[in-house]
């Protein structure tokens, strides 16, 4: 398994928007995408104009098929800053 944790910068009038973009997005990569296992959207404390989102994945290869194809629209209102893809070395959360 990895992780991969996206940062973007998002402006701010526009953020209500961006949360609903990406969890409708989350839905529909996760529904087609083999491998995709979801994603948490995280809101730094404290509160500024980040959002950071921390997906997992099957597998590195599962991930790069993804990125040739993503599908889906751009969100006009926010930059991604970055990408990091980390190995799940262990994983003990649990879900409520």
């Amino acid at each position: 398994m990895i992780r991969v944790i996206y940062r973007w910068r998002v402006e701010h009038d526009h953020y209500a928007d961006f949360v609903l973009w990406w969890h409708e997005g989350t839905l529909r990569i996760r529904s087609s995408h083999p491998g995709a296992m979801g994603s948490t959207l995280c809101d730094p404390t404290p509160p500024s104009d980040q959002a950071v989102a921390i997906a997992r994945w099957r597998s590195q290869e599962d991930l790069a098929r993804f990125w040739k194809n993503p599908g889906g629209p751009e969100f006009p209102w926010a930059e991604m800053e970055a990408v990091e893809i980390m190995e799940e070395v262990d994983h003990l959360t649990t879900e409520v």
